[in-house]
């Protein structure tokens, strides 16, 4: 059970580690979400000549937006993987509608315009920002190149007169399998980086725990030493109390033997300038305090 201890702390660092990672990639992405659209009412507005059902969507997407970005504030100190990825989902979803709403419109307005722009933008969005995890990623960018290629056969973008876009929708697919491979870069980045500072963290709480154990040798030292003198005067002065001091010796042999093996975890540590002077009662001090920290900040 002890040495599990220093790899369960471990493991709890790199799980923080991981959430904050998530939890900023949602609230950045969310946050991205309310700026762009922000620009797009005002773009559709003048781009639909006044027309006001692409407007009225953006605007609905940012309040949308705005209610995730608020819970991702509230919760964050409580996260959990279901609400980050549930967030980040929420927050990209709607633009499914608004895309395929923005291509049709486009199709009547008499425009020249260049389709699944946004689809491209979003896809690459979702490959820098998504949280570390394929599934999900992986899953929004195939929606997404999915959407395009159905959205281009439907609609007939090909054979319309305004659309100048002949690489179309391959172009979008590629977009996808680049944003695909930019994700998969990430998670197996992320991966290689959590199982260092796993290893890392791990090794500084054996560290910690060696440190403990030397200290606690070194500070049982002077008084066994103390009651080996005590024993051996007990002795000689009064050779009737043989059992007792013979039980006596008994039992700080065992505390001896102890203390050597507290000592066998000397190679876990890595001797630094100034721990040639070894205090045991400050490292034990040390330690009380660290100890204290870390139940007061599990309090909260």
């Amino acid at each position: 059970m002890g040495p599990e201890r220093p790899r369960l702390r471990a493991l709890g660092v790199v799980e923080e580690e991981l959430l904050g990672r998530g939890w900023r990639g949602a609230f950045f992405g969310s946050f991205m979400v309310v700026l762009t659209e922000l620009a797009y009412v005002f773009i559709d507005y003048q781009v639909f000549r006044g027309a006001l059902l692409m407007p009225i969507l953006r605007a609905l997407h940012v309040l949308w937006a705005l209610g995730v970005l608020g819970v991702l504030l509230a919760r964050r100190h409580r996260l959990s993987p279901a609400l980050i990825h549930a967030s980040f989902a929420a927050v990209v979803l709607p633009f499914l509608p608004l895309f395929a709403a923005a291509e049709y419109s486009m199709t009547g307005s008499g425009l020249i315009w260049i389709p699944m722009t946004g689809h491209r933008l979003v896809m690459l969005a979702i490959g820098v920002l998504a949280p570390t995890g394929l599934w999900l990623g992986g899953g929004l960018i195939a929606s997404f190149a999915l959407e395009a290629v159905v959205l281009w056969y439907v609609l007939g973008l090909g054979s319309h007169p305004g659309v100048r876009s002949p690489w179309e929708p391959w172009g979008t697919l590629i977009y996808g399998g680049v944003a695909l491979a930019m994700l998969a870069y990430r998670v197996r980045s992320h991966s290689i980086e959590l199982k260092l500072r796993e290893v890392r963290a791990e090794a500084e709480a054996l560290e910690r725990l060696a440190r403990l154990f030397l200290a606690v040798r070194d500070a049982t030292n002077t008084p066994l030493q103390t009651l080996e003198l005590s024993i051996a005067l007990l002795r000689r002065r009064n050779p009737e109390t043989e059992p007792t001091t013979a039980a006596m010796e008994r039992a700080v042999e065992r505390l001896r033997s102890l203390a050597q093996r507290l000592g066998s975890v000397d190679p876990l540590l890595v001797w630094r300038e100034g721990d040639e002077s070894f205090d045991a009662d400050a490292m034990l001090r040390h330690l009380e305090e660290d100890l204290a920290r870390e139940l007061e900040r599990r309090r909260h």
